[in-house]
C-alpha cells in the first residue's frame, strides 16, 4: 500500500509538472503573440505616421506652389497679350475699311482683350491646379493651349501690321478651331475653366465675324 501511495504521489507530481509546463508554454506563446501584435501595431502606426507626414508635405508643397503657378500661367498669358499688341503695331485702326454691322467702338477692343487675356490665364491656372485631373491630361491640355496661343498672338501681326485681311481671316479661323479644342478639353476636365474659355471663344467668333465681314465688304 505504501509503495502504491508513493507511486501515485509521483505520478500526480509528474502530471502536475506536465500541467505546469503546458501552462507555462501556453503563457509563453500568448506572451509572444501579444508581443508580435504589439510590434505589428507599432510598425503600422509608424508607417501611418510617415504616410501622414508625406501627405502633409505634399499638401504643403501643393499649397505653397500655387502662387508660382499663378505667375506662370496668368502672368505669362498677360505677357503674350502684350506681345500680340507689339506685333500688331497700331492696333484697332481699321484704316479706310468699311466695317460690318455691330462693330464695337474702337476704344472697347483693347479693354476687352486685356480682360480676355487675364481670364484665359486664370482658366489655364484652374485647369493646371486641379488635382483630380491626371497629369498626362493636364500636360496635353497645356500643349494644346500653347499651340492655340501661337495662333492668337500672330493674328494681330497679319491683320493689323501686315494688312493681310484675307490671310488673317483664314488664320483666325484656325485660331477659333484650336480654341474650340481647348475649350472642350478644359470643360470636360474642369468646368469653371471650361466656362471661362467658352466666353473667350465666343469673343473670338465675334472677331472672326468682323474679319470676314471686312473681307466680304471691301474685297
Amino acid at each position: 500500500m505504501a509503495e502504491n501511495n508513493i507511486s501515485n504521489n509521483r505520478s500526480n507530481k509528474k502530471s502536475d509538472l506536465n500541467k505546469t509546463d503546458i501552462y507555462n508554454k501556453n503563457s509563453e506563446k500568448k506572451t509572444e503573440n501579444y508581443n508580435k501584435k504589439t510590434q505589428n501595431n507599432e510598425s503600422n502606426s509608424a508607417k501611418n505616421a510617415k504616410n501622414n507626414q508625406n501627405t502633409s508635405k505634399v499638401s504643403d508643397k501643393y499649397i505653397h506652389k500655387w502662387w508660382i503657378d499663378a505667375l506662370i500661367f496668368i502672368g505669362g498669358t498677360l505677357l503674350l497679350g502684350g506681345l500680340a499688341t507689339l506685333l500688331g503695331g497700331k492696333m484697332f485702326n481699321f484704316q479706310n475699311y468699311e466695317m460690318p454691322p455691330a462693330t464695337a467702338p474702337k476704344i472697347l477692343f483693347p479693354i476687352v482683350w486685356a480682360i480676355i487675356y487675364l481670364a484665359i490665364g486664370i482658366s489655364t491656372f484652374l485647369m493646371w491646379r486641379d488635382k483630380e485631373i491626371k497629369e498626362d491630361s493636364r500636360k496635353i491640355n497645356l500643349i494644346l493651349f500653347i499651340i492655340h496661343m501661337v495662333f492668337n498672338v500672330l493674328w494681330p501681326l497679319f491683320f493689323f501690321k501686315l494688312d493681310l485681311a484675307i490671310f488673317s481671316a483664314v488664320w483666325l479661323g484656325l485660331t477659333v478651331i484650336s480654341a474650340l479644342i481647348v475649350m472642350y478639353r478644359y470643360f470636360i476636365t474642369n468646368i469653371p475653366a471650361g466656362i471661362i474659355f467658352i466666353i473667350y471663344t465666343l469673343w473670338l467668333m465675334y472677331a472672326m465675324y468682323l474679319n470676314l465681314g471686312l473681307v466680304l465688304i471691301n474685297f
